[in-house]
């Protein structure tokens, strides 16, 4: 199928994706909610996140290790300073609407 060697990507995936249009049109090409890997940070846990924070504003790290041990949760840097701007523009974006 010279699409799957366009696309790069293999003959089922394609065949789902004409399916899916066929059945439901170009809303059936979205991605739908729960796709990919769940965050290991919550919206639940934003009250030990900002008190860590806040306790080690200039050692972010020493902050995740608290935040590890005291959430009984492993993440890395990236992961923590990925919560803490998505946190940070969702309050800024209620803030002002």
């Amino acid at each position: 199928m010279e699409i799957v060697s366009i696309l790069g990507s293999r003959e089922m995936t394609v065949n789902n994706w004409l399916k899916r249009y066929e059945s439901e049109g170009f809303e059936g090409l979205r991605t739908r909610a729960g796709r990919g890997r769940k965050a290991i940070l919550q919206a639940v846990d934003l009250a030990q996140v900002k008190a860590a924070v806040k306790q080690s504003r200039q050692r972010i790290e020493a902050a995740r290790a608290e935040l590890e041990e005291s959430l009984g949760k492993e993440f890395s840097h990236s992961s923590l300073k990925r919560f803490l701007k998505k946190t940070l523009a969702a309050t800024l974006e209620l803030e002002s609407g």
